[in-house]
């Protein structure tokens, strides 16, 4: 669920997605059952992560503000986490740590 969270965190900001649009660019979800991700994109939008728009040939979800919340929440959990692993100084690693990944390209953990 989180790998779908990330991918609308990333691309959905600039264009609305659609779950077939999901299934078939997120290459961990490519052998998942569309059954699957429907609940997963179902779950993401009942508990306010997404939210989607109806029209008259799809329907295209996007990330809400609460999405993106949580979606940095987790990254930051997973980077302390990994910190802890490594036995990383925060202090000292918040200083030298050079992000060169899309979760930054993207402006996804401005606050």
């Amino acid at each position: 669920m989180l790998v779908v969270l990330e991918y609308l965190a990333l691309t959905s900001r600039e264009k609305p997605v659609t779950k077939y649009h999901i299934m078939t660019h997120i290459s961990e979800l490519k052998q998942q059952r569309q059954d699957r991700i429907s609940q997963f994109v179902d779950k993401l939008e009942k508990n306010g992560f997404i939210t989607s728009i109806d029209t008259t040939n799809a329907k295209f979800y996007y990330i809400t503000e609460n999405g993106l919340i949580e979606y940095k929440r987790w990254v930051r959990n997973f980077l302390a986490f990994f910190r802890g692993i490594n036995n990383l100084d925060h202090s000292e690693e918040d200083k030298s740590y050079n992000v060169k990944s899309n979760i930054v390209q993207k402006d996804i953990l401005m606050q």
